[in-house]
């Protein structure tokens, strides 16, 4: 180094010994901003009924929200209805949870609660109607229903997790 970058560097890192050393110094991470992706403006973090989450500061004219985690946002996963690709939403009733399509009552599709996240049942055809059978839990216990119900009202038992084949005559 030269003699006089030398001296620049010094009095550089005496200015910054300098303002640390001072009683009312305080040295924060710098904060991080977010943008909305959906109209580009900022996203803020808000507290709802269900805890901490992000939003877009132009709401209402933009309803773009995001979960928290570990204060960050993360887009939720989204789940798609195997019949029309709409929304499936996790519901409560009557102390069983499970998944139901954002279009109810339109399209009646249910599809059973794996801890949290709805289960990946394979597709076993329906006989009826060409159409697939989800697995479906009612008072009695789990069946197989088409998704088609209720145009189609095929059924199988349940075995184990898997759909008790009806011997064709």
């Amino acid at each position: 180094m030269s003699d006089q970058q030398d001296k620049k560097h010094l009095s550089s890192s005496y200015w910054e010994q300098e303002f640390i050393s001072q009683d009312d110094t305080h040295l924060v991470t710098p904060k991080v901003r977010y943008r909305c992706p959906k109209c580009e403006n900022l996203l803020v973090q808000k507290e709802g009924k269900n805890g901490i989450f992000w939003g877009c500061e132009s709401y209402p004219h933009c309803d773009y929200t995001a979960n928290d985690e570990a204060g960050k946002p993360v887009r939720a996963k989204r789940f798609l209805c195997p019949s029309c690709q709409s929304t499936l939403r996790r519901k409560t009733f009557k102390g069983n949870t499970f998944w139901g399509c954002s279009r109810y009552p339109e399209c009646k599709i249910t599809v059973e609660d794996d801890a949290g996240v709805p289960s990946s049942t394979k597709k076993y055809p329906c006989r009826e109607c060409g159409h697939y059978l989800v697995r479906k839990s009612s008072k009695n216990g789990y069946f197989w229903g088409c998704i088609e119900y209720p145009k189609c009202t095929n059924t199988l038992n349940d075995d184990k997790g898997l759909p008790v084949l009806k011997r064709k005559r």
